[in-house]
């Protein structure tokens, strides 16, 4: 009724009844959830009718899940509640794990390719990682290049030589192997291929002499030869070639530059041609890495 009213006695225009009209009492107002308490006592409300496309149903259940992670935290609580919803929508429960690690997976993405353009994981891209998986609840194992990663960068950061290596080679007295490698070994070589230019034959009317004007060039290339295929060792005082056909050893402090391809590692000695290795792209620049630090010790 009106504020205006209260105070009088008034007839009720429905039951006929006389009242004291009184004031209202104010309402509290509602206390704020607590943030820790986020989607635990919010219970998703469906509709009555579930959608007939499948693609809609995945599109809730993902909506729920993101409303559950906002505290960046998927415990066991709402592991429930999300296999609970995925049952009421009538989904698979491994379509929820399916849904769970391609979140992870597309938050890891930014980390994944840092790692993978620099070709080494720092210790701020392995920290990175603990909070993504505890966002969603998985566990995730990198295998791969991960340790060649990792050795890297402690060996290019922290100056620590990775652990020593067996290899059946003959070394000599305090030579310690650090890596091994199974390559190809190339050099560049120079190759003919064709001939360039123009000659013309005119006669003179004296038989059996003509004018010849011009010539051919012989048009030469560079191309990577494969001289043998083999293992190569790198130790504490050189890198070794031990191939089937023909081996090489040169000392570390002969070597002036290197350069890491997607597929290959050249190696640039301060004498005669370089050599090509061919390989990943993480075992050249680990090998690369190697070599830098162990010339400084």
């Amino acid at each position: 009724m009106p504020a205006s009213m209260v105070g009088q006695n008034l007839i009720c225009p429905h039951c006929s009844s006389e009242f004291f009209a009184t004031p209202s009492k104010p309402q509290e107002p509602a206390a704020a959830p607590s943030p820790l308490s986020k989607g635990k006592q919010q219970q998703p409300r469906l509709p009555q009718k579930l959608p007939f496309f499948k693609s809609n149903r995945k599109k809730m259940l993902e909506q729920r899940l993101g409303e559950l992670v906002t505290d960046g935290e998927l415990d066991q609580r709402d592991h429930q509640e999300l296999t609970s919803l995925t049952t009421h929508l009538g989904l698979d429960v491994s379509e929820l794990s399916e849904l769970r690690k391609s979140k992870f997976l597309k938050e890891f993405d930014p980390v994944r390719q840092r790692i993978e353009s620099t070709l080494m994981m720092s210790d701020e891209d392995e920290a990175a990682l603990f909070p993504i998986q505890k966002k969603y609840g998985v566990t995730a194992t990198l295998t791969g290049d991960n340790d060649l990663f990792r050795a890297i960068y402690r060996m290019e950061a922290k100056g620590e030589l990775p652990q020593p290596v067996q290899t059946k080679l003959m070394l000599k007295a305090r030579e310690t192997a650090y890596f091994c490698v199974h390559t190809t070994w190339h050099q560049t070589r120079v190759r003919t291929r064709g001939y360039s230019g123009a000659s013309v034959s005119i006669p003179t009317g004296i038989k059996g002499v003509r004018f010849r004007f011009g010539g051919y060039t012989p048009m030469r290339c560079e191309e990577l030869i494969p001289l043998a295929t083999g293992l190569l060792v790198v130790t504490s005082s050189r890198i070794i070639f031990n191939g089937d056909a023909r081996s090489s050893s040169v000392p570390l402090g002969k070597i002036v530059d290197g350069h890491v391809f997607a597929d290959s590692l050249k190696v640039q000695k301060d004498t005669g041609k370089p050599d090509y290795f061919f390989m990943r792209a993480a075992e050249a620049r680990y090998i690369l890495a190697l070599i830098g630090l162990l010339r400084e010790t």
